[in-house]
């Protein structure tokens, strides 16, 4: 106990005198260490394999001092999706500027795919999507996620539908539903790592979601050009 109360005042310190370290900023440092020790973990593992034993022995870190942060699975699990949230408002910040509905879906689902492939997490969200199925603790937190991400598409995809850009042959309801659904399948199986060219994967993509949306002639969009994110 005596260690574990060590480890925590010394992490929550103030800097050492020429240390550019704040204490906050040295929180933030152990919290980054632990998300990644556990991110390791579960795509090693398993969500229910890894233990937190298992993560404080990646991190280095005691348990004491580990449940000081983080006092589940469940919670460490939030944290990696809260980080996430904020690369996904980069993803789809394309649609806060775009005149076409479909070409504002292309580029934010692209960059998500992209961004998703050269982190290196698609192997991460499968397990958490995997996990979710079976604890109700991550399949709120996952879907809750995912549901911020539909509602930075939807105002989009319902100004189109009421200027008459597009006319998806199904509500918007289920127009969601499906497309959420195709873009975590495509990022979850990361088709860039096995092979699959970008050129190729954007084309179709845009022919795809041209069939769901069912644009104007008149909005009928021009294909792009993807090579990384960001």
């Amino acid at each position: 106990m005596m260690e574990d109360t060590a480890f925590f005042e010394a992490t929550q310190a103030e800097p050492l005198e020429g240390s550019s370290l704040t204490r906050a900023e040295r929180r933030d440092q152990q919290i980054q260490r632990i998300l990644e020790a556990a991110k390791n973990c579960f795509v090693r593992s398993g969500f229910q394999g890894a233990s937190m034993q298992q993560i404080c022995l990646e991190c280095g870190m005691s348990p004491g001092a580990l449940y000081r942060y983080f006092p589940s699975k469940e919670s460490i699990v939030e944290a990696i999706c809260e980080a996430d949230r904020q690369d996904d408002m980069t993803c789809f910040g394309a649609l806060q500027n775009t005149d076409s509905a479909v070409e504002g879906l292309v580029e934010a689902a692209m960059a998500h795919i992209l961004h998703t492939h050269e982190k290196g997490s698609a192997a991460l969200f499968a397990e958490m999507r995997s996990e979710s199925m079976r604890n109700e603790t991550v399949r709120c937190t996952v879907d809750g996620h995912k549901q911020q991400i539909a509602n930075m598409i939807i105002p989009l995809l319902k100004g189109a539908i009421e200027s008459g850009e597009i006319d998806p042959p199904v509500d918007l309801s289920t127009l969601m539903a499906v497309v959420m659904s195709i873009g975590e399948g495509m990022a979850i199986n990361d088709l860039p790592s096995r092979g699959i060219p970008v050129d190729q994967l954007e084309t179709i993509l845009r022919a795809m979601i041209v069939g769901m949306l069912r644009p104007a002639s008149k909005h009928q969009s021009t294909p792009g050009s993807f090579s990384s994110f960001g």
